[in-house]
């Protein structure tokens, strides 16, 4: 549980600074878009409630896929593709961001804490 804490504080850490730069920003609110567009269509085309097709779009975009929720018709199946591309390459650009702030941040704290 510990590690839990300590992993969630250094993301919020690393997300508060990745947030102050534009990329960022844009990454994260278009992926949060793309959540928002699967969940919507999900619920709609597949009359899925908002939790299972947020829990979808989420899963898909993460690249989990458990398989207890799948398209039933071509058209959201083809949507699936389409949005899997786009969600799948946010995550990574959102993840990587938040990677590369969270290192620079603990390059910058043991830096500031080397007395060399």
């Amino acid at each position: 549980m510990f590690g839990f804490v300590v992993l969630a504080a250094a993301l919020v850490a690393a997300g508060r600074g990745a947030w102050r730069a534009p990329s960022f920003r844009g990454a994260a609110l278009s992926l949060l878009g793309v959540i928002a567009t699967g969940t919507a269509f999900y619920r709609v085309h597949e009359h899925w409630s908002v939790l299972d097709a947020l829990y979808f779009s989420v899963t898909t975009g993460l690249t989990i896929g458990y398989g207890d929720l799948a398209p039933s018709s071509t058209l959201s199946r083809v949507f699936t593709m389409l949005y899997a591309a786009s969600a799948v390459s946010l995550f990574a650009m959102v993840g990587g961001l938040l990677a590369r702030t969270g290192l620079a941040q603990r390059r910058a704290r043991r830096h500031h804490h080397d007395p060399s």
